[in-house]
């Protein structure tokens, strides 16, 4: 993701790896309800009207027919911004989030009990005035019942630390971006709608717009958090790869662009690479814009 950087020197603020990459996490137990399952369909745009309005219902009903999106793994147990201590060394005002992943063991329940341990995997240091790239990873653990203590999601996320390049970190071993084909056209593509302007449950916070404020093509249009973005597109590859079925998706991963606006149309094109696997990105339709992409996709057949 490319932003323009008026930032101070880098200097003023050191990233401490030791303290961050051993930073002492705890456990974080939190319930959630189908109230709270339907909210988060409710907020990546599930019920608008498009091609997925009558397949998605079950997303929504307040049935025993309720089914939970993969993707609401990102938003479960987040706990506080820890990057804000003076004790980590990073500037988290100007900390822009690059990518996300899930890896999911099975189906989220309706409504249930879960336990977040975090961790900090690594961060590769570009250089002075080139910023860092640190990977934090949530393991999401089932309380209760005959499944307790089970797995039952992995999220990852990469965050790029843009005033903290230079801290003596090491570069290299980053992940490499999946490859997208640029020799055949997709073999699926869906658009879908992102939520209204009236819809505020994933609007960007103001404490962030500084970090994006160059990227903002429009103050009319409320931006959206990534954690929205990626809702989105996961509904659009699980319609594609799992027939809208999550209890076939393995793992979802992808990499921020530009930033995404409410109102607007995101397509989102699919490639299959072998049996369940594929490749995709999406893009904004009236800005005609890549707003996502290297995206991976593991599934069920």
């Amino acid at each position: 993701m490319t932003y323009s950087d008026n930032t101070q020197a880098e200097s003023e603020f050191r990233l401490d790896y030791e303290a961050v990459k051993s930073w002492p996490f705890q456990p974080l137990t939190e319930t959630y309800t189908r109230e709270d399952v339907i909210q988060y369909a409710h907020g990546i745009g599930v019920g608008m009207p498009g091609p997925l309005a009558a397949e998605e219902e079950h997303f929504l009903t307040k049935t025993d027919d309720l089914k939970v999106l993969p993707m609401m793994a990102v938003v479960l147990n987040q706990g506080n911004m820890w990057t804000k201590d003076p004790k980590t060394g990073i500037d988290w005002t100007k900390t822009v989030h690059v990518e996300e992943s899930i890896t999911m063991n099975g189906l989220l329940p309706q409504e249930g009990e879960l336990v977040a341990n975090y961790c900090v995997e690594e961060i590769y240091d570009k250089g002075a005035g080139k910023g860092a790239l640190m990977y934090e990873r949530k393991i999401l653990n089932l309380l209760g019942g005959a499944k307790d203590g089970k797995q039952i999601a992995c999220v990852k996320i990469a965050t790029y630390l843009r005033n903290n390049g230079g801290f003596g970190g090491s570069a290299t071993g980053s992940p490499r971006p999946a490859s997208i084909p640029d020799d055949r056209p997709a073999d699926a593509v869906i658009e879908l709608s992102t939520p209204t302007s009236a819809n505020t449950t994933y609007h960007l916070g103001e404490e962030f717009l500084e970090a994006v404020k160059s990227e903002l093509m429009t103050e009319s249009k409320p931006m959206l958090r990534g954690v929205c973005s990626f809702g989105i597109a996961g509904r659009a590859v699980l319609k594609l790869t799992c027939d809208n079925e999550p209890g076939r998706l393995r793992h979802l991963g992808l990499r921020y662009i530009s930033p995404v606006f409410a109102d607007e149309t995101l397509r989102t094109e699919v490639w299959f690479t072998e049996p369940g696997k594929a490749v995709f990105r999406v893009s904004c339709v009236e800005r005609n814009t890549l707003v996502m992409n290297n995206g991976v996709v593991e599934f069920e057949q």
